[in-house]
């Protein structure tokens, strides 16, 4: 068991050598580098950077290059497939939440309306995210996908509601 323990805190090291080299060759400003592992070969690097609009980039196109990149060159260095989830000024937790509130109103319209919507285009991990929230927080909402590739959208549906009769008559 210690052997273990041992080789993910030197595998957890090893990258934040790497994310430490490679955020001081692109010449940005940053602090509080921070490696952590989030499951087995999933590891989330948050840091903190004066220079977050070029590190993020519009609509956070730079943020999702950069983490390819080390992903790349982490995997490469250490021989191990890997995982990153990059965090730069809690970017992509403010994303999230942003998209949650999104869901969240779309839910109400849906509950109000009964009425089905299609939501707009989103990655598959965002499509993910979506159907986990909404199984969670929506008892009379449910979500389908549908479509192929680029064209692949979410549905936000009402449920039927189901009726019930009590035979014996003991509640009416």
């Amino acid at each position: 068991m210690e052997i273990f323990i041992c080789f993910w805190d030197v595998m957890q090291q090893q990258i934040q050598d790497i994310a430490t080299s490679f955020f001081d060759l692109l010449k940005v400003d940053y602090s509080n580098l921070l490696i952590q592992e989030e499951a087995e070969k999933i590891y989330l690097i948050e840091i903190q950077s004066e220079d977050s609009s070029i590190l993020i980039g519009p609509h956070g196109k730079n943020i999702e290059v950069l983490k390819s990149l080390l992903k790349l060159v982490i995997g490469k260095k250490i021989g191990e497939n890997i995982i990153i989830h990059l965090e730069i000024n809690d970017y992509m937790k403010q994303k999230e939440e942003k998209l949650y509130t999104y869901i969240k109103s779309k839910i109400q319209y849906v509950q109000q309306s009964g009425k089905e919507i299609t939501l707009p285009f989103f990655t598959a991990y965002e499509r993910k995210k979506v159907h986990s929230y909404v199984g969670e927080q929506a008892e009379s909402v449910y979500t389908k996908s549908v479509g192929e590739g680029a064209e692949r959208r979410i549905h936000l549906c009402k449920k039927d509601q189901k009726m019930t009769i009590d035979i014996d008559g003991d509640d009416i």
